[in-house]
């Protein structure tokens, strides 16, 4: 197909405009600005098209400036979107059905109206591969592969990585993939260095405090997580600790011990409420695309997301609670034993050399990772880091007490003094005993201060300094043991 977008450009004279979705992610950015820096290369006039300014992984991507005019029966290449609904702008519609081309990982959805449906698309011109990670995947083989440069292989590698949550969601050729980008050029320690970068102190507090209101819900031997965010706890979120578009941290509900199914509502226009579901195959493997679906969403198996046009919160929640403890029913499975393998004890050994993936990792690794898996090596269980419900929450507990004059602060020394009457009720309202509270210090591994303490009424205290080294003391005069 991009053989076929080059030689009309060249022989009809026309630029080529590129789109993808709203909200948009690594995938979007990452797969627009590499086939722009492809078409370029090749000697067409391409620009990836926006309403606004994009200034997320500027540091792979570069500067990309909104615009809002195209010429009329232009080429235009849609990417990574499924309906035409989900576009970020539908300036696309000025060129002509014969002009418009279509690359997407996402699934057909049955109850919903695909973009190439609405838009009369020819089948030719449309690639719809849902047994890819992502659309930079599908890329890695639709371009040349002695045309993918370094930045190109780059542009790709985030949009995998980003895609895929670091690896820790595959598709059964993603890492072979994967290792073609790197032997073409790919500076992965710096990519995945980029998709590791520390978190602000400020959104991961304000997180924290949502995330509390976290609810619970039975379903089958599994439960369920649910959070609701009305539009005036969007608005606080975005003045207050400048997180936007609340639905899209739901990775942060994710590696819950016995949890099937996670959910967050976000109300961020009044009386419209954006959500994104995800399921695990660890328990359950029910299909939230199947659930997305049937309120005019899409996305993937165990990924998607919907909106909806409702003002009452309550009956919206019973509804997805009502729903999803069904499809669980007609089609979840037990919680199962995870029986360990050779490959696994393999697949471990691995995962600490390489940091989980993200240090000297070659394409001979991807490859021998990969053949681990399909010999039945079982990667997600291995992969992840889980916990329990109640950790998750007590994680949150301790994030949101921390004082507000240190969340503008760069980088800054975080000391969360627990009473005895405080440490009581944590101990009480979560069941932990004391250690279990000092050893949440390691939510600090992945956020930005110079370093964090958890300090009990005894003079014990738990610490993480900038490398993520945490250590455990004995008292106040650090006397620690590493």
């Amino acid at each position: 197909m991009i053989e076929e977008i080059i030689e009309k450009a060249k022989k009809q004279n026309k630029k080529v405009y590129v789109y993808a979705h709203k909200f948009p992610d690594g995938d979007a950015i990452s797969s627009s600005c590499a086939i722009v820096e492809y078409l370029k290369n090749k000697g067409i006039e391409a620009k990836y098209v926006v309403s606004q300014e994009i200034r997320a992984y500027k540091q792979v991507v570069g500067n990309i400036l909104g615009t809002t005019s195209v010429e009329k029966d232009a080429i235009s290449l849609i990417l990574d979107t499924s309906t035409v609904d989900y576009a970020e702008n539908k300036l696309f519609k000025s060129s002509s059905p014969e002009n418009t081309y279509i690359i997407d990982h996402h699934e057909k959805a049955k109850n919903t109206i695909c973009i190439e449906d609405e838009l009369n698309i020819p089948s030719k011109n449309v690639i719809r591969n849902s047994k890819a990670s992502s659309t930079c995947e599908i890329l890695v083989n639709e371009l040349e592969e002695n045309s993918i440069t370094p930045q190109i292989a780059n542009l790709l590698t985030l949009g995998l990585l980003t895609d895929t949550a670091k690896l820790k969601f595959l598709k059964r050729d993603t890492l072979q993939n994967l290792s073609e980008l790197l032997k073409a050029g790919a500076d992965y320690e710096n990519i995945i260095g980029l998709c590791n970068r520390k978190n602000r102190l400020m959104e991961e507090v304000g997180l924290a405090k949502i995330l509390l209101k976290t609810q619970t819900f039975q379903i089958g031997d599994t439960f369920g997580m649910i959070l609701p965010v009305n539009n005036s706890k969007v608005y606080q979120l975005n003045k207050e600790y400048g997180i936007r578009n609340p639905q899209k941290k739901i990775f942060k509900m994710s590696d819950i011990e016995k949890c099937s199914f996670n959910c967050i509502l976000s109300e961020n226009v009044p009386n419209r409420y954006e959500a994104e579901f995800r399921s695990t195959s660890m328990y359950g493997n029910f299909n939230v695309f199947e659930l997305a679906s049937q309120f005019g969403g899409g996305g993937h198996y165990n990924a998607s997301g919907c909106s909806f046009n409702q003002s009452n919160l309550g009956q919206l929640m019973t509804i997805i609670k009502d729903q999803t403890t069904k499809m669980y029913s007609e089609q979840g499975e037990n919680i199962p034993e995870i029986e360990r393998s050779r490959y696994d004890e393999e697949l471990s050994s691995i995962f600490t050399k390489t940091n989980r993936l993200t240090k000297n990792v070659t394409p001979e690794i991807l490859t021998q990772v990969d053949k681990m898996i399909k010999n039945g090596a079982n990667y997600e269980y291995t992969y992840k880091k889980m916990k329990s419900f109640k950790t998750f929450m007590l994680e949150n507990e301790i994030l949101s007490r921390i004082s507000n004059n240190k969340l503008t602060e760069r980088t800054p020394s975080i000391n969360i003094y627990l009473s005895q009457e405080q440490l009581a009720a944590l101990m009480k309202r979560y069941e932990v005993k004391e250690d279990d509270i000092l050893n949440v210090i390691s939510v600090f591994e992945n956020i930005d201060v110079r370093k964090a303490s958890i300090i009990l009424p005894d003079g014990r205290k738990s610490q993480i300094s900038a490398d993520g080294k945490i250590r455990n003391c004995i008292d106040m005069e650090e006397r620690c043991k590493e």
